[in-house]
């Protein structure tokens, strides 16, 4: 319950953090810091933390293939691990075990891990020297790391494909198991409580639990924080980043939610037949058995105090219970995998094969496998993004050799941990790098960089609108603005304390303390180096910062305020900056970025509003652009109704070019007003013919009359002047005033209109029909 509630507070902001910036910037930890240059260190540490903690993860795997090998028998045969171990140790004498009826189950499961998985052959006492590598075990940690390159060779293509089958296959698997072992736990009828009754006094009280609870949730939801971030900066921009995350937060809560009643019933189970269970320590023969029966005599632990009252110190691959009843100076109170080799291992040698068919242990440990290499497939997809990141045009083309010979370093550096020391060099590393406490730093200062020097436009509204895009109104107002304000306030002081509290609570500080009479666990150069390995990474974003600001001060514009905003604070188009790194993108990997995303909107440039004589001078004009076309028309379609048009010399059509030997002449407006203004002047008594002065010669500009007879027209007798025109206008638009008596009273003499007492010209049309301007002509005859 603790680590469901504070994965909701810590946990799970952490993750939505990483996966809404990587689909936002789309970018991983190294090509991000375009937006905050300085910070460049950022990235560099937390891909070389990623690449620590997958060279020796990966360890694990290879273990679950010996599980997985040994788990195929039948119903007749016992498991490998409940057999006694037939191994000659460095005490020469022979195993007398096989000669006994039964067999000690408390010895048999630790001595299989130790003596078959590992390959350990010095089990009294820790060996003195690191002895030879074991071929099992090195063979086993090649496969996988084949099983990785093969996965990865073709870059996102090849992963895109797997994950799927590396990710829903356990997951079922899962899920069938769990519903099959729950089966199997004791009832009510056995008077075996199958989940004891919650203490809520402990519950809340046991400071203990919930600091095991936080560095849980931080271990789950933060530890992979830069590979999920890799992992989203594929994502298209239209993609449903809400559903996606939902997703995976449902089904990682309810696997981890599933593996403890599994773990819990295993525990019940071992309970059930006689067997108590005591956190073990890996160091010999005597301090990793973990089961005890409970007729003889217990550990000194039980009777001190309770396993679930211990400080529990969590890795990133095993756990460390402190016991305050052993010797920390000679056991360490670590194990690996404690659910994988201690209690599921254990549970199955108490049922037995005849019980419970082998083929529920096959499916454990298949999907353990697959668990284990889809998680070292997100890292270290993650790890080789960022080497390619450094120099995309120049390393895309190579990213399978890199991806090879990454692959290959990892593997040479891992083969200490393949030797008689091997378990001895995993706790070291896990207790360096698993401990966590300076991943956390990174990862403070990652917020810190990006919400607080970085700003707008990468803000918290910025980045969480990304996630709560396509969501409901309800989501987009409630927990849109408590998701950012967790990350602007909660969680920097839950990081904080959190680091503090590993520190505190892990016992870390011994690799400061190089004076510690009569400590001899780890020497003190071993102590000096894990110091080097803690502090490397966070003394890469100083020394990073060092050397941007000088290649940013020495290089670039004149003015120094440019160059220091270019180094914290470079001006970046949002939409444009991400369009650039899709595009990138898309030359990384065929799944690239499409349409723009919302975001921060700007405010938009100030443009001033037009004054009201620029606008009513434009619409003005505007409406005698449209009023000439108009005219123009009706008055070609009058000219080609009678067929007979002329043109002279001097005359323009302006539907048709001059070439145009068929363009009916314009009328000559000015003239037609001239003799509007006349006639009115004269009382309309007498009719003046306007002539149109040319430069050769005065020719009157001639219309063939529509109402004249065909004969007449055939002599060419029939001519009409300006006035003859200005009266058609007059009459059609007389016409019009006539259907619509109710606008006649709005009409005013204005610039608008043409003639007056005309309706206005955004009204009225000139484009007339051919027969009704027949109709119309001989009923009103021009006198």
């Amino acid at each position: 319950m603790q680590f469901v509630i504070l994965s909701l507070i810590v946990g799970v902001p952490l993750f939505t953090f990483h996966v809404s910036l990587g689909q936002l910037l789309a970018s991983g930890v190294i090509d991000m810091w375009s937006i905050s240059p300085i910070f460049k260190g950022i990235g560099i540490a937390l891909l070389l933390s990623q690449a620590m903690l997958g060279i020796y993860s990966i360890i694990g795997v290879s273990w679950m293939f010996v599980y997985f090998r040994d788990s195929f028998i039948t119903k007749q045969d016992v498991y490998r691990w409940a057999e006694p171990l037939d191994l000659s140790r460095e005490d020469g004498l022979p195993d007398f075990r096989r000669s006994n009826a039964t067999y000690k189950l408390e010895e048999t499961v630790p001595d299989y891990f130790n003596g078959v998985v590992l390959q350990r052959q010095y089990l009294l006492s820790p060996p003195s020297e690191s002895g030879s590598i074991k071929f099992s075990v090195a063979f086993n940690l090649a496969v996988a790391w084949l099983i990785v390159f093969i996965s990865l060779s073709k870059g996102l293509k090849s992963y895109g494909k797997v994950i799927y089958v590396f990710s829903a296959v356990p997951v079922m698997g899962l899920f069938v198991l769990c519903a099959k072992m729950l089966g199997a736990a004791p009832g009510m009828s056995q008077n075996q409580e199958f989940f004891l009754e919650t203490d809520w006094n402990e519950f809340f009280l046991n400071t203990k639990s919930w600091t095991a609870a936080f560095v849980e949730s931080f271990a789950t939801w933060g530890m992979l924080g830069a590979s999920a971030m890799q992992i989203a900066s594929h994502n298209k921009q239209k993609n449903l980043l809400p559903r996606d995350t939902g997703l995976v937060i449902i089904i990682t809560l309810a696997v981890l939610i599933l593996s403890s009643f599994l773990a819990h019933t295993c525990y019940q189970l071992i309970l059930a037949h006689g067997f108590l269970y005591s956190p073990s320590s890996f160091e010999k023969m005597s301090t990793y058995r973990f089961l005890h029966r409970r007729n003889s005599p217990q550990p000194p632990s039980h009777y001190a105090v309770g396993p679930h009252r211990m400080p529990h110190n969590g890795l990133f691959l095993g756990e460390r219970v402190i016991n305050p009843s052993i010797n920390p100076r000679h056991e360490s109170g670590y194990q690996a995998l404690r659910f994988a080799t201690e209690l599921v291992p254990a549970t199955f040698a108490l049922l037995g094969a005849d019980k419970v068919s082998p083929f529920w242990s096959v499916l454990f440990y298949f999907v353990l496998t697959l668990f284990g290499i889809a998680q070292q497939l997100a890292i270290w997809h993650c790890v080789v993004s960022g080497i390619i990141a450094v120099d995309v045009k120049s390393l895309k083309p190579w990213a399978t050799t890199i991806t090879f010979f990454t692959c290959l370093f990892a593997f040479i550096i891992g083969l200490p941990m393949t030797s008689e020391l091997g378990i001895f060099v995993i706790y070291y590393i896990d207790y360096c790098i698993g401990s966590s406490w300076w991943l956390v730093l990174l990862y403070l200062l990652e917020i810190g960089a990006v919400f607080m020097v970085r700003g707008r436009p990468y803000s918290g509204e910025t980045v969480v609108a990304t996630l709560f895009s396509h969501t409901s109104q309800l989501l987009q107002s409630w927990v849109a603005p408590m998701l950012s304000f967790i990350w602007n306030v909660i969680l920097p002081v839950a990081l904080m304390l959190l680091s503090t509290t590993i520190i505190k609570n892990g016992g870390y500080k011994v690799l400061y303390n190089w004076q510690i009479p009569g400590y001899d666990y780890w020497p003190v150069w071993g102590r000096q180096a894990g110091c080097l390995i803690q502090l490397a990474p966070l003394v890469l974003v100083p020394i990073a910062g060092v050397i941007q600001t000088i290649r940013y001060l020495t290089t670039g514009p004149p003015d120094i305020f440019e160059r220091i905003q270019l180094l914290y604070r470079p001006r970046i188009d949002l939409q444009h900056n991400i369009h650039d790194m899709a595009a990138q993108g898309n030359s990384e990997n065929s799944g690239g970025h499409g349409g723009g995303i919302p975001v921060e909107d700007p405010p938009p440039k100030y443009t001033p509003p037009p004054s009201y004589s620029t606008a009513t001078g434009a619409r003005i004009a505007k409406l005698l652009r449209q009023s000439l076309r108009r005219s123009v028309r009706g008055i070609r379609n009058i000219r080609s109704a009678l067929g007979t048009p002329t043109q002279t010399r001097d005359t323009y059509d302006v539907a048709n070019p001059p070439a145009s030997p068929r363009g009916p002449p314009p009328p000559n407006y000015a003239a037609v007003l001239v003799e509007i203004n006349q006639s009115q002047g004269n009382g309309n008594s007498n009719r003046t013919q306007i002539t149109i002065p040319r430069r050769e010669s005065e020719v009157n500009e001639v219309i063939r009359r529509p109402h004249l007879p065909s004969d007449a027209s055939a002599q060419g007798g029939g001519t009409m002047t300006a006035s003859d025109v200005a009266n058609i206008l007059r009459s059609s638009l007389r016409r019009q005033v006539l259907r619509s008596n109710s606008m006649s009273s709005q009409v005013s003499s204005s610039v608008e209109h043409l003639v007056r007492n005309a309706v206005p010209i955004n009204q009225d049309s000139l484009v007339f029909n051919n027969e009704n301007i027949k109709n119309n002509s001989t009923q009103s005859p021009i006198n």
